[in-house]
């Protein structure tokens, strides 16, 4: 009998091919990431949105300004399988959960919601969900010989009701196709830098902020209590049950006024982990992370930022136009601004370590008037650069690290 060597494994060296605890890890991820999307969007009080639930009868339950409620559910596939259509069991049964959801509490919802990573087929109009729902919206009729009556007719069947009643629900419905699994971070992050209530955070801060919110929600939607006195005082006999439900669905339930203070008040507290204090990596970051992590050391906010990075990208197209004109003068040129663009950026650094405010945004607004000033004196110098093209060269010298917004760090490290 042969026996294969394994002296060379360990449990620790190699995949479990069989084990698809992380991909469902990563598939609720998305679904609580998705909460929390709808999380930033309700601290706009000109939204609609007023209470979201996590896990409380639907994947996500929102509760709206006029009382009624929309129901969520999350599907994600792998990016290569099929686009879901009415075939797909997991799609039978989210339409037979709204259905019963629609029966158990009448005239309570004003829509149900499909969110999917992988979108929906539209291949096949016999087996396509939207053309099913437009089938309906439209006033079609249900035929049990057709794919969509025969679709209608078993969650008919199998929630004890009529097919009138499915349609009904079905009339309700809404398809989105949303973000890939591995895009659904992005989305939260821009969701949070978009919040009016979070302008003028760092990137660090904003990365915070993106943490803790799944954190708060991956807790809403695993039962999670920061205390367990209710759960206690039940089994002692000292509350009853109709409160220990109370209490396990507040936990479950984020509403606006809390998450707005919740909001606010955290924007406020100490960053945790600045982004030049993370982990080592391989090798410096590419010039757009050198930019965000060097500015974002010196404290100064992702809107900031990005008005550099887009500055920057100017200053670099107007400078090829110098090549395309004359490109003998085009680094005599180029070197020239460059060279007194740093030296004011220089000046200005210098002036805030003698003063002892380390303080970036101070320094990038001194930076400013000190350029304005400039070249409004002496335009020549610059030739034919804007103002707003000398900033994009503040954005390049601090890429090339000839100008930094704090103490110098190693950005290896």
């Amino acid at each position: 009998m042969n026996i294969e060597d394994n002296s060379n494994n360990s449990p620790e060296s190699e995949l479990n091919s069989s084990d698809h605890g992380d991909d469902v890890q990563r598939r609720f991820r998305y679904q609580n990431t998705y909460a929390g999307i709808l999380g930033i969007l309700m601290t706009d009080e000109s939204k609609s949105i007023a209470e979201i639930f996590c896990e409380h009868h639907d994947d996500i339950l929102v509760k709206d300004n006029d009382q009624k409620y929309t129901g969520i559910q999350i599907k994600t596939k792998d990016i290569n399988s099929h686009p879901f259509d009415i075939g797909d069991e997991a799609i039978q049964k989210s339409f037979k959960r709204f259905v019963e959801m629609d029966l158990k509490f009448p005239n309570q919802f004003k829509g149900f919601s499909v969110i999917s990573n992988h979108g929906f087929d539209k291949t096949s109009t016999a087996s396509c969900i939207q053309s099913m729902i437009d089938y309906y919206m439209a006033g079609g009729q249900s035929n049990g010989k057709t794919n969509f009556g025969k679709f209608v007719k078993s969650i008919s069947e199998q929630c004890g009701c009529s097919v009138e009643e499915v349609i009904t629900t079905i009339k309700k419905i809404k398809l989105i196709s949303y973000s890939s699994l591995d895009d659904i971070h992005i989305k939260l992050a821009n969701s949070i830098k978009c919040c009016p209530r979070l302008a003028g955070i760092t990137e660090s801060k904003l990365n915070d902020i993106a943490d803790i919110i799944l954190s708060k929600f991956f807790k809403a939607s695993s039962l999670h209590q920061d205390n367990n006195d209710s759960s206690v005082l039940f089994v002692a006999g000292t509350i009853g049950l109709s409160e220990l439900q109370k209490e396990l669905i507040d936990s479950k339930k984020f509403t606006r006024p809390d998450f707005i203070r919740w909001l606010e008040q955290y924007k406020e507290e100490p960053v945790q982990i600045k982004l030049k204090d993370r982990n080592k990596i391989d090798d410096i970051p590419s010039g757009s992370q050198v930019l965000s992590i060097k500015m974002d050391a010196g404290e100064i906010d992702m809107d900031n930022i990005d008005m550099l990075r887009d500055l920057k990208f100017s200053f670099e197209q107007h400078a090829l136009t110098w090549l395309y004109k004359d490109s003998a003068k085009a680094n005599e040129q180029y070197n020239q601004v460059t060279k007194i663009t740093e030296n004011l950026c220089r000046e200005i650094f210098d002036e805030n370590k003698i003063a002892t405010t380390n303080d970036g945004l101070g320094m990038l607004v001194k930076v400013r008037k000190a350029i304005k000033e400039r070249q409004e004196k002496n335009p020549e110098l610059f030739f034919d650069c804007t103002y707003e093209h000398l900033l994009g060269v503040v954005a390049v010298l601090t890429e090339s690290c000839k100008v930094w917004w704090s103490e110098k760090f190693d950005l290896m490290s």
